[in-house]
């Protein structure tokens, strides 16, 4: 690819392609002279579609009758680079035919062209929402491939992709690993300038989206020493684009938009239709950000409007901007149908790949049923022939020998068969032990976090009780002291020193309030039923009755399940008090076959009138359930209440 600067010039255009035409009128050797073909046509791909071909032929015209695989090879692969962005189905057919030709071949040469094709095969899979056979293809092809290939910056270009790959799926910290992987890669390379600079740029956004902005500020100044020396023009626009989104990050509006301008202006003059976009939806989301929600609209109109064939995820993403930014606009009908518009489409897309998915697979099945019947009537035809042509024993000798080759052939096919179900089974098993990594790893991070939570909650509700309870409560027994000493000298001062004792006694209560529910001591010197009961009995207000039941309960559980089943229904409750209006909760806890069962229920609104019951909150509750390998059930009707059911198991611990 050419630096689109570069391309945009006529003058420069022109004087490349004429260097090179010259340089294959030169050449001494066909060999020679199809190389520098090839490099024309890959220098017009980008620019002019008929100008590559036309190089692409010529060059096809000097390989003579009977063609290298590796020519072939070569061939087939800047075929698919001039049809990628308008033919991609056709494109992967030549990037696989290209890698097939050229897999006879082990040097240098043959291995960078098969690491390319490879990545520029997972590139247009991930144009069609297949993310994860790119990330298959970078790790098991084109990097192997390019580290075989000897060249350092084709290795870095892919670490960065699938740095890019985990950033969009918010694994940040996998993803800047291989962010410094590839910035290791090229370190020494003091002409690598452009790809050192695009390594940063991706690295600070990373660290903008992990919240990490001193990091990302860090990352933007490493670049800006390099900034002199970058030849990409839309590499500098990234950087100004990132620049921009740092600044809104830290709340620096009218920094974030200057620096989004000059992005925005190199970005329309090298005609970059996708990053043109991609500003407009930053400028968007800055707008947004500082509440001028009326400038916001405007640039998100214009990202959609720019985006002519979204994917997916892009559609979800600017049905939910707009609805939101709507809302804000006070546009609450057209707000409503643009969140409808993204559920339907959230709710079906699933649906659609699966019904995608069942017709392919049909698709493959009719057409190998066919290609059976075929065959089966060739082979009924041949032994027709034979039993005319041959004598008796003949006949019988062929039939043997059928039944001998179709015997194996079945035994054979039933082994492969065999041989790949045990494949796709231990692949299953090794996805689920993957997966079941990462749920273990999420809930000990979780885990860690929860009992650094009440650890801290412990020691501020000893100090507030031991440190500045004593001294309220010390407080409180001079000035008390003093006003039975005035009482008796008869003094006038009497209601302003009870009005400080009064003020003192509530601060006494407000202290034994807020540390009670930072760490309740009847939980952990009395169990968990005194504990629900008098939180029950402390969060009902004269609007909501809450009433406690409890059946069997023991009183001797670990401190992680009292902590976490206080800490679950203290935040259900809350929830129910927030947002479903209800006259009466109902708190139940009993305890049956080693299994501890709560169930929170409220004749509030329920949940499809008040989304926020998907927030923070009901994650949380469920984080803890999973942490203590429990289970969640949650029901719910509109202006029929709230149900939540836990089950949790006492061996746990």
């Amino acid at each position: 690819m050419q630096p689109q600067l570069f391309a945009q010039d006529p003058d420069l255009v022109k004087a490349y392609d004429d260097s090179l035409v010259s340089l294959v009128q030169q050449a001494k050797s066909d060999s020679i002279r199809i190389s520098y073909l090839f490099n024309l046509s890959r220098f017009w791909s980008d620019i002019d579609t008929a100008m590559a071909f036309d190089y692409l032929r010529q060059a096809e015209s000097y390989m003579g009758a009977a063609p290298s695989n590796y020519n072939l090879g070569l061939a087939a692969h800047h075929r698919a680079n001039i049809i990628f962005a308008h033919d991609m189905e056709n494109a992967k057919h030549y990037y696989r035919r290209a890698d097939s030709y050229l897999s006879n071949y082990e040097n240098p040469s043959a291995y960078n062209y098969r690491a390319k094709a490879w990545n520029n095969y997972g590139s247009l899979l991930q144009q069609q929402d297949s993310s994860s056979q790119f990330m298959d293809l970078l790790v098991e092809k084109s990097l192997p491939f390019a580290r075989k290939s000897g060249d350092s910056t084709l290795v870095a270009s892919y670490l960065l992709n699938i740095g890019l790959l985990l950033m969009n799926i918010q694994s940040h910290e996998m993803a800047d690993g291989y962010y410094e992987q590839a910035l290791n890669t090229i370190s020494i390379q003091s002409t690598a300038n452009d790809s050192k600079f695009e390594i940063l740029i991706n690295r600070a956004k990373n660290a903008l989206y992990a919240k990490q902005f001193n990091l990302a500020n860090t990352y933007l100044r490493d670049a800006e020493l390099i900034q002199k020396n970058v030849t990409y023009p839309d590499l500098i626009s990234s950087f100004y684009r990132v620049k921009g989104t740092y600044y809104r990050h830290i709340g620096m509006m009218a920094e974030s938009i200057a620096n989004l301008d000059n992005s925005l202006a190199l970005a329309i003059n090298f005609e970059d239709d996708y990053a043109v976009r991609d500003i407009y939806f930053e400028v968007y989301a800055t707008y947004r950000d500082f509440k001028e929600f009326s400038k916001a609209k405007k640039y998100l109109d214009s990202a959609i409007e720019l985006d002519s064939n979204p994917t997916t995820q892009n559609r979800l993403l600017y049905l939910k901007e707009m609805a939101n930014i709507l809302n804000a606009l006070g546009k609450s009908e057209d707000a409503f149908k643009q969140m409808e518009a993204y559920a339907l489409a959230k709710d079906t897309f699933h649906e659609n790949n699966m019904a995608l998915k069942i017709l392919e697979l049909e698709k493959k099945y009719k057409t190998v049923e066919k290609e059976n019947q075929i065959l089966r009537l060739e082979e009924v035809n041949t032994l027709n022939e034979n039993r005319l042509l041959r004598n008796r024993w003949l006949i019988y000798l062929l039939f043997a020998g059928i039944v001998f080759v179709l015997a194996t052939s079945y035994f054979i096919w039933k082994l492969s068969q065999k041989n790949l179900k045990l494949l796709s089974q231990q692949e299953r098993l090794h996805q689920e032990e993957i997966k079941t990594l990462e749920q273990e790893q999420r809930l000990a991070n979780y885990d860690a976090i929860m009992q650094g939570q009440e650890q801290e909650r412990n020691r501020i509700a000893r100090d507030l009780h031991d440190g500045l309870g004593g001294l309220l409560a010390g407080s409180k027994l001079k000035l008390s002291a003093i006003l039975d000493n005035q009482q008796k000298e008869g003094r006038n001062e009497q209601k302003a020193i009870e009005d400080v004792v009064d003020q003192l006694d509530y601060s006494v209560d407000e202290l034994r309030r807020i540390s009670r529910n930072m760490m309740p001591e009847s939980l952990l010197l009395m169990g968990l039923t005194p504990a629900l009961a008098d939180l029950c009995k402390y969060m009902s207000n004269e609007s909501t009755e809450i009433k406690f039941q409890s059946f069997d309960i023991s009183a001797t559980y670990s401190r992680s399940i009292l902590i976490n089943c206080y800490r679950i229904v203290q935040e259900l409750i809350t929830n129910a008090l927030k947002h479903s209006r209800a006259s009466e909760i109902i708190v139940q806890c009993s305890q049956m076959e080693g299994m501890l069962f709560i169930t929170v229920e409220d004749n509030g609104l329920g949940f499809r009138e008040n989304i926020s019951y998907n927030g923070i909150g009901i994650q949380n509750v469920k984080n803890r359930v999973a942490l203590l390998r429990g289970t969640v059930e949650i029901l719910s009707s509109k202006k029929e209440g709230a149900t939540i059911n836990l089950q949790i198991p006492i061996s746990y611990a």
